[in-house]
């Protein structure tokens, strides 16, 4: 990845820590009895661990390149196409469902814009779309649209 993982490990980074600035004006609480700032402030640590840890990991990789940094014509079409697939993730929300949209939405991503093998893409829209439909829609009791699945 090179530079464009330099520079986006440095806008988590940066954040995090602006993040980390807010959370630290909110009271904390304690373990067992947390504050509106105790869990922004937690997730902003994480960010900022994980942020710098793609930093390391992309340093390294910044030696050999030669302006590389824009990408081909590829990244932008990739690019273009996950657009797209958001766009029409929002349009078809509503409309055909949670199931369906994140399926169709997971799906698309993994076999137009990584290239992944079929069944890899099938087990993972599915896993995914249902993991959060289970979590979301049964768990936590949040409403998600039916659409025409009328699940």
């Amino acid at each position: 990845m090179g530079r464009s993982g330099v520079i986006s490990a440095l806008t988590l980074l940066a954040l995090a820590l602006a993040a980390l600035l807010e959370a630290s004006k909110l009271p904390f609480g304690t373990f067992s009895s947390p504050q509106p700032g105790f869990f922004p402030l937690i997730l902003a640590i994480f960010l900022a661990f994980f942020s710098v840890l793609l930093l390391a990991q992309e340093i390294p990789q910044t030696d050999g390149e030669t302006g590389a940094f824009l990408g081909g014509v590829a990244l932008w079409k990739r690019i273009g196409l996950a657009i797209g697939a958001l766009v029409a993730f929002g349009l078809l929300f509503e409309t055909i469902g949670y199931l369906l949209s994140t399926f169709l939405f997971i799906a698309f991503l993994l076999r137009a814009v990584e290239r992944q093998k079929w069944w890899l893409v099938f087990v993972v829209a599915f896993l995914t779309s249902l993991t959060i439909y289970l979590l979301f829609g049964l768990l936590l009791n949040t409403p998600l649209p039916a659409g025409i699945l009328r699940v």
